[in-house]
Order: structure tokens, then C-alpha cells, then sequence
């Protein structure tokens, strides 16, 4: 299960970094909400992270390792990341510790809400 998770969040990834917003609406539900230890203390919703995504410049990215565990149509993914990034002129470079949860629908692994957790530039 690691690697089909693993090839989801960089599909998902690489085209938040390439500014693919068909393929990130596919992949992100319509319920999806994200919190972030970078955030103003507010939900983003879905509409709310495609939107901002113009407002990225990913320059690299890449998964260092993921703990995948599934229950039913239901999969929790912690996974340690890192990528070299900006946002609206904020650096946001550093490693990060991420919690997606993904719910099988219609056969279709679509994620439901991410906790991303800033730790550093090390």
C-alpha cells in the first residue's frame, strides 16, 4: 500500500508544483479541508487551496518516507517532506511532517484533509 500512497502524493504534489489545478481537483475532495502549522489558525477548504495556487513556486520536492495504514475505504498517510518553496514572497523551504487522510470513493482514492507541520530548515 506504501507505494500506490506514495505515487498519490506526488502525483498530487507535482501538480501543486506544476500549477495543475485539473489534477489537483481531481485528486483533492470536495470536503477537503487543510491545516497547517503556517496558517493564520483557519481551515482552508478546497476552493481556498486551489485558489492560492498561483501564489506557489514549488522548485523541488520530494517525500523522504510515508506510514500508510488502512481501514476499510479509509487511509491515514504520515509522511515526512521536504521541498524548496515561496509563497506570496514567503520563503517556504524546510521539511515537513504531514498527516493526509484519503477515503476510497467510487473506487477512486480522492484526499479528505492534510495536517502539514513545519519543522525546519535542517
Amino acid at each position: 500500500m506504501e507505494e500506490q500512497f506514495l505515487a498519490l502524493e506526488n502525483k498530487w504534489m507535482n501538480a501543486w508544483k506544476n500549477k495543475d489545478e485539473k489534477i489537483c481537483t481531481a485528486i483533492i475532495a470536495d470536503d477537503f479541508t487543510l491545516t497547517s502549522s503556517l496558517s493564520t489558525g483557519e481551515l482552508m477548504t478546497k476552493a481556498q487551496w486551489l485558489a492560492a495556487i498561483p501564489n506557489y513556486n514549488c522548485i523541488s520536492l520530494k517525500f523522504d518516507k510515508i506510514k500508510v495504514r488502512v481501514y476499510g475505504q479509509t487511509a491515514i498517510v504520515n509522511s515526512w517532506y521536504h521541498q524548496e518553496a515561496n509563497a506570496n514572497g514567503k520563503d517556504w523551504t524546510g521539511n515537513f511532517l504531514m498527516t493526509d487522510i484519503w477515503v476510497n470513493k467510487d473506487n477512486n482514492w480522492q484526499v479528505v484533509a492534510r495536517h502539514a507541520s513545519w519543522l525546519g530548515k535542517q
